[in-house]
């Protein structure tokens, strides 16, 4: 690809030790006493409540949580889609928090790619118009933008399926698309809702599979929520949120903590 996600500079990370807001070298992605509720009729719903953790450049994070614990707003948070009540969000070194509403719907164009379990595309645009919707949005020129598409549409095997419509595609296929789409401004952070809950369990495993590998070749940041625990055992790190609270799991039991300890064997 021609484009670089580190177009913008980044504000110069400052370490230091508990509570201190700024993000750490260490921490690509850092949250800061996240809490958020919302207002139902006479009751206030607290979803998310004193919320922190740290997670490091390249580490693919899974999220586990019943329906309705919150899982989905704290990754609206970490986008920046939404704002949290109290607390601060730091991507990059940049506090999204601090941002305005368009700052942070142009670093979220730039540097954080989505991938969702309805797979979200436009059923009036071709796969590869799907694919390069959001180069052209950062004002891409057509032909460049499909140029950069190409070599992820060959990646998740569907480059002969460039001028297919969505509803012409298989649920896993139209799901590798959104992959493609996902990646193909290469961004620093994928954010990944239940990308396998459409899926049929074969389907789930290919599509999980590639992204898994798709995001650890380029040195992504991946957070995935998930219901299910076959798929977040593939993360380096695996949380859950309960009762607005966000608990570690058991990161030794995971694939991708074993995957990474064999790494750190290697001489």
């Amino acid at each position: 690809m021609n484009r670089s996600s580190e177009a913008n500079a980044r504000p110069e990370m400052t370490s230091g030790g508990n509570g201190n807001d700024k993000g750490r070298e260490a921490d690509f992605v850092r949250l800061v006493r996240l809490s958020k509720a919302y207002q139902e009729g006479e009751r206030r719903r607290v979803v998310l409540d004193g919320v922190s953790a740290d997670f490091a450049r390249g580490e693919f994070v899974a999220l586990l949580g019943r329906s309705g614990s919150g899982k989905s707003t704290l990754l609206n948070l970490i986008s920046g889609i939404d704002r949290p009540d109290a607390g601060q969000v730091w991507v990059a070194g940049r506090e999204l928090t601090a941002l305005g509403e368009r700052e942070r719907t142009l670093f979220r164009r730039r540097h954080i790619g989505f991938i969702f379990q309805f797979f979200n595309l436009i059923p009036t645009l071709t796969v590869i118009e799907n694919v390069t919707l959001p180069l052209e949005l950062e004002g891409a020129r057509v032909n460049q933008a499909r140029e950069d598409a190409r070599p992820l549409l060959e990646a998740v095997g569907l480059l002969d399926r460039a001028g297919s419509w969505p509803d012409r595609l298989s649920g896993g296929e139209q799901q590798r698309v959104a992959i493609a789409r996902a990646l193909v401004h290469d961004p620093q952070l994928v954010l990944a809702d239940e990308p396998t809950g459409n899926l049929d369990e074969e389907s789930g495993r290919s599509v999980l599979a590639l992204l898994d590998r798709l995001t650890r070749q380029a040195g992504k940041n991946l957070l995935m929520v998930t219901h299910s625990a076959e798929s977040a055992a593939l993360a380096d790190r695996v949380y859950e949120l309960h009762a607005g609270k966000l608990m570690a799991g058991s990161p030794e039991n995971s694939v991708g903590a074993e995957r990474r300890r064999g790494q750190g064997d290697e001489p």
